[in-house]
């Protein structure tokens, strides 16, 4: 062998130079961004089409408001099997690592939403039809329910300490880029014909999550293990049952945490899975305005997620929180006396208000925040039983909810609003419990081993 060959040789088998921290950074970012858009596009889809299309194409022998509260809790179903997929693949992200399970979380929401586009009515399969509508939202809560907590545990660990609010909520711009995309093609959609939508028109942005999936899934092949569970799998800190030890070892504050996030899961759904079925049936309004309103808000949130998260690393992670819940409960009746107007620039205005100022107070920092709270052996599977605990109590009931509250005041949505309200008091004295653990406020390394004892 020639030198120069030898050479070659050499160098070809050296391992590569290790990424620096602002390249893992960057990487991991991007890993936890794109399969957050996928999350939320599947999940927005599934909203927007249980209030306008399942009503009518999987439950059609129902009457209208029975129709309707039997496809909201299909909806809600995907919320009470997000905790079981969701403890068991953290649980798994906390024992072989955070990447693995972020690629199979992917696979598990693409098919579920791939499969929906493809199922058959209830005039074509019967009683079949809902039965395997059920069973694909069944498979996308099961990827779900790992998926977000898991982009928060990454993009938070690969963050310098300093940036870790602005990288944090990087996931929650995601969901909102995923809601543009998904919003955007139900809208596209629904300029079809009543006949065409309800036939095929529909089926095309449930189909196209397949080229989502495609990119997520080469993102985050590329994308590197955090440094932090790397050091605690080779330190030999790594528990045997992640969750139970969270719990066992802070319950006030696991307690505390599933509070402050529920202003955010019922405002946010209550708008987002229910508003659109509000304006159609007891306003009278088009079933595009909402998404319409919708898809503008998250546009919106895609920049001030970032600011939000940014401002947490400089005043502190409680102080953004807890102001973004008292503005929700202050805005919940104006919001409704604005909708209620039917001018459509009010109804935009009041949901872009509502989403991109008030709610993303508290959703651009709760990711980081909870990461932070809780130490690295058992992070991401704290984290996901904060998360989906949530979703199952608040967030996944809140359209069906939403239905009977509205139904209750007589087709008037007060009484929605006095729940919206007291949502955003509930999350306000929960935050104010919790220790800060923002280090520019609390002195402390939280993402290193948590604050929230």
């Amino acid at each position: 062998m020639s030198p120069t060959t030898s050479a070659s040789a050499r160098q070809e088998s050296a391992p590569r130079p290790p990424l620096s921290a602002r390249a893992r950074q960057r990487r991991t970012a991007a890993a936890s961004v794109v399969g957050s858009i996928l999350e939320w596009y599947d999940f927005f889809l599934f909203g927007a089409c249980a209030a306008i299309v399942f009503n009518k194409i999987f439950f059609p022998s129902f009457s209208p408001l029975a129709a309707t509260l039997a496809s909201f809790a299909t909806f809600g179903l995907g919320f009470a099997v997000r905790p079981v997929g969701g403890l068991l693949l953290a649980h798994l992200g906390d024992r072989i690592g955070r990447r693995p399970v972020l690629i199979l979380t992917v696979v598990l929401m693409g098919t579920g939403t791939l499969a929906i586009g493809l199922l058959p009515t209830y005039h074509q399969i019967g009683i079949w039809a809902p039965v395997l509508l059920v069973l694909c939202r069944m498979m996308q809560g099961f990827g779900v329910g790992a998926e977000l907590g898991g982009a928060y545990v990454m993009s938070t660990e690969a963050a310098q300490e300093h940036r870790r609010g602005f990288y944090g909520s990087l996931p929650g711009a995601g969901e909102f880029i995923g809601v543009v995309i998904a919003s955007g093609a139900v809208a596209a959609a629904s300029t079809l014909p009543e006949e065409d939508f309800l036939s095929w028109g529909w089926r095309v942005p449930f189909l196209a999550s397949a080229l989502v999936v495609v990119i997520a899934l080469l993102i985050r092949n590329a994308a590197p293990e955090t440094e932090q569970f790397e050091a605690a799998r080779d330190s030999g800190r790594r528990e045997r049952l992640p969750v139970l030890a969270a719990i066992k070892a802070r319950p006030r504050a696991i307690a505390l945490l599933i509070g402050s996030g529920c202003a955010t899961a019922i405002a946010s759904y209550a708008i987002q899975g229910y508003l659109p079925s509000y304006l159609t049936h007891q306003l009278g309004l088009s079933s595009g305005t909402a998404v319409l309103g919708i898809t503008i808000a998250s546009a919106f949130s895609i920049l001030t997620i970032p600011l939000a998260g940014a401002l947490s690393d400089r005043v502190g992670r409680k102080p953004v929180m807890i102001g973004g819940a008292v503005a929700i409960t202050l805005f919940a009746y104006p919001f409704f006396l604005m909708v209620d107007t039917r001018e459509p620039w009010l109804i935009y205005t009041a949901i872009t208000v509502a989403f991109a100022l008030f709610l993303n107070s508290v959703f651009a920092v709760a990711g980081t925040f909870y990461a932070e709270s809780l130490p690295t052996e058992v992070r991401y599977s704290g984290l996901v039983f904060v998360r989906e605990i949530n979703g199952v109590i608040f967030a996944g009931t809140s359209p069906f909810v939403a239905t009977l509250l509205v139904d209750a005041g007589g087709d008037r949505p007060w009484y929605l609003a006095a729940y919206m309200a007291a949502a955003g008091l509930a999350s306000a004295l929960c935050t104010w419990r919790l220790p800060e653990t923002a280090p520019c406020r609390s002195g402390a390394s939280g993402a290193s081993g948590g604050s929230g004892g």
